[in-house]
């Protein structure tokens, strides 16, 4: 067998690897984390190679960063006990084992673009410059944390030096402030702003952020069935600490759960409830309210709202948390 045309799929122990779709070399390979894509795929007695897996033609792109270069020197230079530059290694047509290669997700089709706050700020005083940034998930937050730094420094900081001056400039909205010395902009002056960019989430870490909350809800869970219970009055305060922060709680609860033939069945049952729900909304049209109308350029699109106050509460609008309605 022989697969060669863009987009063939080969499922092999679980895992698909697709004809043209992105891969990166495993620790397993001479070529390990070097970026490329696969060109053909063979098996069976179309194999060129020996092994019992199947044969995976490669095309690898020369390393962008110059120390990742000198790392795959090293390595084939080791291997063939003679010194190797990057040209003399092979990128190109590359044969390797299943195993060799990672699959890598389209970073476009298969992540979440939630939008996150990042807390901007940049500051210069008598010429010496400096700036930092922070990330929150949350606008309160950010804005909650903008107001605390903007405080010090009218207190404390550079404003206070700076805001009898005549030609002390100074300007903001609800997430942005900034302020200055007229004419000595570059040696004195102090800006502080949240933005709103759009943050690439993989699968992987939704579902560590989800088991993150999950066991966060079943410690509580424990913790108000613990102390409800005589026998925690017997442990010292030190047990007592260790206890409600052992993370394994949540371990062994989801183990006894999928044990529970009852549990599952319930949660089979409300599952199925649940789709038949979504089929039926989707079958009317009421998937989505009447001013839904869905970002561009976003294979899981929100709304992007259309001004009015619902926009602020609603779950499907793309900037919730700083929404165009003001009070």
């Amino acid at each position: 067998m022989i697969l060669n045309r863009i987009g063939d799929k080969f499922e092999y122990e679980g895992l698909t690897y697709v004809i043209g779709a992105p891969i990166m070399g495993t620790p397993e390979s001479e070529y390990e984390g070097l970026y490329g894509t696969i060109t053909e795929i063979r098996d069976g007695e179309d194999k060129e190679t020996e092994n019992e897996t199947p044969d995976l033609y490669c095309s690898f792109r020369v390393p962008a960063l110059p120390y990742e270069a000198k790392k795959l020197e090293k390595v084939f230079s080791d291997l063939y006990q003679q010194p190797k530059t990057i040209d003399d290694i092979i990128l190109d047509f590359v044969i390797l084992a299943p195993p060799m290669v990672e699959p890598l997700d389209d970073l476009k089709k298969c992540r979440h673009y939630p939008r996150v706050c990042i807390l901007l700020e940049d500051w210069a005083i008598d010429g010496r410059q400096g700036n930092s940034f922070e990330v929150y998930t949350d606008l309160n937050d950010a804005k909650r944390v903008m107001v605390q730094r903007l405080e010090e420094e009218q207190e404390t900081g550079c404003i206070s030096r700076w805001v009898n001056q005549e030609n002390f400039m100074a300007d903001s909205i609800d997430t942005i402030y900034e302020c200055y010395i007229d004419g000595e902009y570059c040696e004195n002056h102090y800006h502080i702003a949240i933005a709103f960019p759009q943050l690439c989430v993989s699968s992987r870490f939704a579902r560590v952020m989800a088991e993150i909350h999950n066991t966060s809800c079943l410690l509580e869970d424990f913790m108000s069935q613990a102390t409800g219970r005589k026998e925690p009055d017997k442990l010292t305060d030190e047990q007592y600490d260790r206890m409600v922060r052992d993370t394994r709680f949540s371990e062994r609860l989801h183990s006894a759960l999928w044990k529970n033939e009852s549990y599952r069945e319930a949660c089979r049952q409300t599952v199925s409830a649940v789709a038949h729900e979504f089929v039926d909304e989707y079958l009317k049209g009421n998937a989505h309210p009447d001013c839904y109308t869905p970002e561009q350029d976003n294979p899981y699109p929100l709304c992007i709202g259309n001004g009015s106050r619902a926009c602020g509460e609603c779950c499907l609008y793309a900037e919730m948390e700083a929404g165009p309605w003001k009070p």
